[in-house]
């Protein structure tokens, strides 16, 4: 498949997903009331995860983590393209639970879903924009940025707007200065479906993490064009040089700091294990 036509099918499942989410929060919406607080799975650590079936993004630390037979020898994986996928698995009932980012549990709606969350996993991990290791120069203008925003409270507005309620209430803030903007455009390979962070709607990419960028386009002088990948692909993609930088919800870890120019962390992520309500 072209890489044109993979574009839109991506582009084609970010919408239909969207759509649906959209739907079931307006059914939601209309019935009234506050959702009844929901029990869980007895799952409290990972090693409750013992001879179960796991959804997680594949490619994503939790993948590494959990592939580990050594210290996980009798737990399956789904390896799912999405985080929406993770749920998707999770409420089909194909994973008796799914690993995720808990913003991005929380963002969707979980209740909406049967879903609820069986514990929240310790520590963290910082999240960065990747870049191609041979463009350094646009890495370090990625940094002068960061500490502008972080030194105005604009990175913490965009974080309060994006992560603290869900993504189907939150709009890209206007920016009409981008349609001043001339010249090559840089290549930002990211994901379709990933509220809050990226993702496709109405025929535009939306999120946290494409806000920063059309922001940094803005600082930059230069336009931005998005293409929407599998995260598995991400790294290669930049190794390939087929995208100039990468916003995906990216962890920084050593094997990844190996492969990839990671900017400055601008945003630090909690996971969450989930199953379905009992």
């Amino acid at each position: 498949m072209c890489n044109t036509m993979r574009n839109k099918f991506i582009h084609l499942l970010g919408k239909i997903r969207v759509a649906a989410y959209l739907l079931v929060f307006s059914l939601f919406a209309a019935c009234g009331g506050d959702p009844q607080p929901a029990t869980v799975a007895d799952y409290r650590t990972l090693e409750d995860l013992d001879g179960k079936t796991v959804a997680v993004v594949a490619g994503s630390t939790s993948d590494v983590l959990l592939s580990d037979t050594d210290n996980f020898p009798n737990i399956s994986l789904v390896r799912c393209i999405t985080p929406s996928g993770i749920i998707d698995t999770v409420e089909e009932g194909t994973a008796d639970c799914g690993i995720t980012d808990s913003v991005v549990l929380m963002t969707l709606a979980m209740e909406t879903h049967g879903l609820a969350v069986d514990f929240n996993l310790p520590g963290g991990f910082d999240v960065a924009a990747a870049f191609n290791p041979k463009d350094e120069d646009l890495c370090r203008q990625f940094n002068d940025f960061l500490v502008q925003i972080k030194a105005t409270g604009l990175l913490d507005e965009m974080l309060a707007r994006w992560c603290n309620t869900r993504f189907d209430t939150v709009s890209m803030p206007l920016m009409p200065d981008l349609a001043e903007l001339k010249g090559h455009p840089f290549e930002v390979a990211t994901l379709a479906d990933n509220a809050p962070f990226s993702f496709y709607k109405d025929n535009h990419w939306t999120g946290m993490e494409v806000e920063l960028m059309l922001r940094f386009s803005l600082y930059a002088g230069r336009p931005v064009h998005f293409n929407g990948y599998a995260f598995d692909e991400i790294v290669a993609i930049l190794h390939s040089e087929k995208a100039d930088a990468a916003v995906s919800n990216m962890f920084i870890t050593p094997d990844r700091a190996n492969q990839v120019l990671f900017s400055n962390p601008y945003y630090f992520c909690k996971t969450s294990c989930f199953s379905k309500a009992c």
